[in-house]
């Protein structure tokens, strides 16, 4: 399978991202994670992906809220490297179960989600 890259977004996805690597008989992406001492994440892509469909496998289990920033990340790291696609992969999509507005005031939020997941690998963004 040429033109694929396949990253784990963090620690938590490596071994579910090395099975589908394996089983694909791709190599896993090389990518740095660092998070700093005032809790923010830095993510560096350490390979070249330009022109290549690029997949991000990102696990869901707690910090949830931590998770979905570290995937927006590295989405960004990742489309500053001019891949073809960007495609994430979620076993479990975050918010799901907040779907639908079933009562006032309240939002939706796996709608959210999608926007936000959207507009970080979007190509219409202007960045200085």
């Amino acid at each position: 399978m040429e033109n694929i890259k396949i990253f784990s977004c963090s620690k938590s996805a490596e071994s579910f991202t090395k099975e589908i690597c394996d089983s694909l008989e791709v190599p896993m992406g090389k990518i740095e994670t660092i998070k700093f001492k005032n809790d923010n994440n830095f993510v560096q892509i350490l390979e070249t992906v330009r022109e290549q469909d690029v997949y991000i496998v990102q696990t869901t289990e707690p910090p949830v809220n931590e998770r979905v920033m570290e995937l927006l990340i590295t989405i960004d790291a990742i489309k500053r490297a001019s891949p073809k696609k960007v495609n994430v992969v979620l076993p479990y999509y975050i918010y799901s179960r907040s779907d639908k507005k079933d009562q006032p005031r309240v939002p939706v939020t796996a709608k959210l989600m999608a926007e936000l997941i959207e507009a970080a690998r979007s190509r219409q963004s202007n960045y200085m």
